[in-house]
């Protein structure tokens, strides 16, 4: 019985430090949203991600440094306002250890996210294409389970340098705020 009480003692008090770590994640919100975290936090799956200007790329490959991964559409009108703004944040980090990747879930040809990139002149954001729903789907649609779920567009996941999904952030976010800095240097950390 004693055993049993010290065991369940133990468990308690490792959990509530995985807790407390989770805690001291900064607080970040939009007008709507906040950031929700995942706990446990997961471990990055390996994926392979299909490059708008041709390519690949593999997410495990850049562990060792905070990744901000961003789902999007062309229909989505939040979408149009955070683009841009994710653009500044992958400019202004550029020779920073950090990763700004924007993945679109149109499932139109390489072509027309091309032009709709070039409208909206990204030039510092690396642009990816999951246009069969294999890296993030919204649903159940019966086939092989995406490694992340789409509750909203845009939403926003956040890695760790450690390779690990801190949390998500659904709708556009202000990534040049002070908030947003506090995060960053977060996950760069961790």
């Amino acid at each position: 019985m004693i055993g049993g009480l010290l065991t369940a003692l133990m468990a308690r008090a490792g959990s509530a430090s995985a807790a407390s770590a989770a805690d001291d994640v900064p607080a970040f919100t939009t007008g709507r949203h906040q950031l929700t975290l995942l706990r446990p936090q997961q471990s990055l799956p390996a994926i392979r991600l299909f490059r708008l200007d041709g390519g690949t790329l593999d997410l495990a490959a850049l562990r060792g440094a905070p990744i901000v991964l961003n789902f999007w559409a062309s229909w989505c009108a939040a979408c149009r306002i955070e683009l841009p703004e994710l653009d500044r944040l992958a400019r202004s980090v550029a020779r920073q250890r950090l990763h700004v990747l924007a993945v679109s879930e149109d499932r139109s040809d390489r072509d027309s996210v091309g032009r709709f990139v070039r409208a909206l002149r990204l030039t510092s954001l690396s642009i990816c294409l999951d246009p069969n729903g294999y890296v993030a789907q919204s649903g159940d649609d019966g086939g092989r389970p995406a490694p992340f779920t789409l509750y909203g567009m845009p939403i926003t996941y956040l890695i760790s340098a450690s390779g690990l999904i801190v949390g998500y952030l659904p709708g556009a976010a202000d990534w040049s705020s002070s908030a947003a800095a506090d995060l960053l240097e977060y996950l760069g950390r961790n």
